[in-house]
Formats: C-alpha cells, structure tokens, sequence
C-alpha cells in the first residue's frame, strides 16, 4: 500500500501565495471607491506632484517678490512726493488695483507653464500609459488636472493680492499715510470679490488653453508654447482687425470689426472694467455686454475642454 501524497504546495511556495495577502491587508489602506471619491484622490495626486516640482516654488517666490518690489518701488517714490498721491497707491482701493493687475499682467504665464508642463509632461515623460492602467478612467484623469488648475489660480490670485495689500499696509505706516478706509461699505466688498473672481477666471482660462495644447501636442512644449503664443497674439490679432476695419468698407469692415468682440482678452477686460468702474471710480467705455462677454467665456472653456476630453479618451497611448 503506497503513503498517501503530499498535494500541498511547498513552504517556499506558500510563503510567496501568502506573503502579499499579509502585505495589502497590513499597509494599504482602500479609499472609497466612488466616483467622487477616486476624484478627489486624483486632485491631491495632481497637487501633490505641483508642490514638489521646483518649478512651482521657484515660480511661487518670483510672483511674491516682485509684488514686494512692486511696492517697494512705489514706497521710495513717495517718498519724495510731497503731494502725498503716491502714498495713496499703497493703500486700498489703489493698492488692491496694483496687485491684480501685477498678477495678470506679467504673470498669467506663469499658469501657462503650471498647467502647460502638467497636462503635457505627462506625454513627455512616459507616464501617461502608466497612469491610465491604474484603474480611474481617463476623463477623472482630466477633471483632476483641471480642478488642480482652478486651485492654483484661487491660490495664486489670492496669495498674490494679499501679499500686496500686506506690503501696502506695512509701508503706509512707515510713510504715515493717510487712511482711506471709507471706501469700505458692503457694495464695496461685493464688487470686490467679483473682480477677484474675474481675476481667477482670467488665470484659469489660459491654463485651460495650456492644458488643451499639452494634449493635443503631447508634450510640455507644446502646452507651454500654445499658450504664451495664444496669450501674446490676441491682443495683436485685435488690434490689426479694428485697424484694418477702418479702412475697408461694407460687410468685410463690419465682419472684421466685430472679431475684437470675440477674443477672450478683451471679453475678461470687459468685465474686470465694469467691476472696476464701482471699486476704483474708474470708466469702462467697452460696449460689450457682461452677459455676452461671460458667454463668449464660458464657450471658450467648454470647447477647449471638450476637444481635450475627446483626444484624451480617443487616443492611442500604447506606443
């Protein structure tokens, strides 16, 4: 009569089918598996890569010290102003203008780059494959990069103004200006946080403009250039079809004409100029209405957002 057979599998082998099962259930902690849920995982993975790139802080520390400089400048002018108007410009409302203006003017490329070099690195350096294997669908994907977009322009604006507004305040007190504060009523404050809402807006369209060429050209350059490029061109393009309009005749002067109308440059113009006009006293003599010129906006969004959805879910990404 044969000894009955060992059937089990060896130690070594029992050791290695039973070795993960300890490892997972140990160190790995499962989130909720919701659609929200995995999204919102998604928005912290895309922020955490954002805040250990140097790019970002190196970025981060150039936009706060020229809004410090910015200031700086106007402090050492009022200096020798007897006047006392330039010692005003460090005070709100005039010092709430200067900083904005200071964030989008030179720095809306810096959103550019952010969200340029997000959408397209992933392409350059050969994880996006990686990324989509790993179980959320690729349109979760693209939500958290547009998401962690958003949160950088909220807390670039919001950093930035408050920056200046600090400065302005300190260096006023060294300057003993005058305060100013009865500009300060509810109205004010309303108006206020629609222009910084604008300003936001202002940042995150090019980031979405950013994000579409990082797609569509697979590559940080491509998300990165398509913006600065789309970014300095409006304002020309505007410019060369209301000059060229004056100098035709009929239809073709009435089409080119109402091109400017449809550029997003002037359309955020158009509404930062009408909440201008109740914080600062400033004119707005744009005839574009707010309505029409959010519409244009949000077409703008919804389109460049669409196209990168469809690329990022169409496209072939095994090569």
């Amino acid at each position: 009569m044969q000894p009955p057979v060992d059937t089990s599998p060896p130690p070594s082998v029992r050791g290695r089918q039973q070795l993960p099962q300890q490892r997972a259930s140990a160190s790995i902690l499962l989130g909720r598996r919701d659609y929200l849920s995995v999204l919102l995982r998604l928005v912290a993975m895309e922020l955490y890569k954002l805040r250990r790139r140097p790019l970002t802080r190196v970025l981060a520390v150039v936009s706060l010290l020229t809004i410090l400089l910015v200031f700086l400048a106007l402090f050492l002018f009022s200096m020798g102003d007897n006047t006392g108007e330039v010692a005003r410009l460090l005070l709100p409302p005039a010092s709430l203008h200067i900083a904005v203006q200071t964030a989008l003017t030179p720095f809306t490329i810096l959103i550019i780059i952010l969200a340029g070099s997000s959408a397209g690195g992933e392409y350059t350096q050969g994880t996006i494959r990686l990324l989509f294997t790993r179980g959320p669908t690729r349109t979760q994907f693209l939500l958290a990069k547009v998401a962690a977009i958003l949160i950088c322009c909220i807390v670039g604006i919001s950093g930035m103004t408050l920056s200046g507004l600090i400065t302005g305040y300190l260096l006023s007190f060294l300057r003993q200006t005058p305060d100013t504060s009865p500009f300060l009523t509810t109205s004010w404050l309303l108006h206020t946080g629609l222009f910084l809402l604008l300003a936001i807006l202002n940042w995150f369209i090019f980031g979405v403009i950013a994000l579409f060429f990082g797609i569509l050209g697979r590559s940080s350059a491509a998300g990165i250039g398509g913006g600065i490029v789309w970014y300095l061109l409006e304002p020309i393009i505007g410019q060369i079809c209301q000059l060229s309009s004056e100098l035709v005749q009929g239809p073709v002067s009435a089409f080119l004409g109402a091109i400017p109308d449809y550029l997003i440059g002037n359309n955020l113009a158009t509404l930062m100029a009408h909440q201008g006009y109740y914080i600062f006293g400033s004119s707005s003599s744009s005839r574009l209405p707010d309505l029409g010129a959010m519409t244009v906006l949000l077409v703008y969004i919804v389109l460049l957002l669409s196209v990168a959805a469809w690329l990022n879910q169409r496209r072939d990404i095994t090569n």
